[in-house]
């Protein structure tokens, strides 16, 4: 699998993301809010600045990690070693529509300008919803400009991604505009529907 990001690039990028996506990883960790036993997902990582702060919120929890990009599960597993020597983080190399774990392992999830790029949606969506327990939140923040290059507008982004995530089990979709260092950005949170929804 090879992934935009990986190739004599991967490393450049992933530093520039580390410094850009900084703020908003820091808000979705404090948006999901997670208990300190929860088991997290984290979708589209990079190179794994959100990581290093959503570890701390889970100290008797673990992480686990999806990114198509070999570089960034590299810088990922680099920058937080010892929770990844410990067992308490776990990254694979694949995408949201391919997870590798049980229904129902993740207490909660976050995608920090990724959501864009889940392709096939509806499929990624579903397998999102299928790894998540009942009722837990999915928490995605985005740039407005990445959404822009995938939609017309970010009204209509957000209108069919609505649509997929309530069509593959999400329920309770809310979204709003924030502003961040890096520039405007848009949440969109929503809940796993309970057991036996899709």
């Amino acid at each position: 699998m090879v992934s935009l990001f990986d190739g004599p690039a991967g490393a450049l990028v992933a530093r520039i993301m580390a410094i850009g996506n900084r703020d908003i990883e820091a808000e979705a960790v404090t948006e999901l809010s997670p208990d300190p036993s929860d088991a997290v997902l984290t979708i589209g990582f990079g190179p794994g600045v959100g990581i290093g702060m959503l570890l701390p919120h889970v100290p008797q929890g673990w992480v686990g990690g999806v990114d198509p990009s070999w570089a960034m599960v590299r810088a990922a597993r680099r920058r937080n070693r010892g929770a990844f020597d410990a067992g308490r983080l776990r990254l694979e190399q694949t995408t949201a529509a391919a997870i590798p774990w049980r229904d129902r392992t993740f207490d909660g999830a976050i995608a920090v300008n990724s959501i864009q790029l889940w392709d096939p949606m509806h499929a990624s969506a579903t397998e999102v919803a299928r790894v998540l327990q009942p009722r837990a939140p999915l928490v995605t923040i985005t740039h407005d400009w990445a959404l822009r290059r995938h939609a017309p507008s970010v009204e209509e982004w957000l209108d069919t991604t609505t649509v997929t995530l309530e069509g593959a089990g999400f329920e309770g979709c809310r979204s709003w505009a924030g502003k961040a260092g890096s520039g405007g950005t848009v949440t969109l949170v929503a809940r796993r529907g309970r057991a036996g929804s899709t």
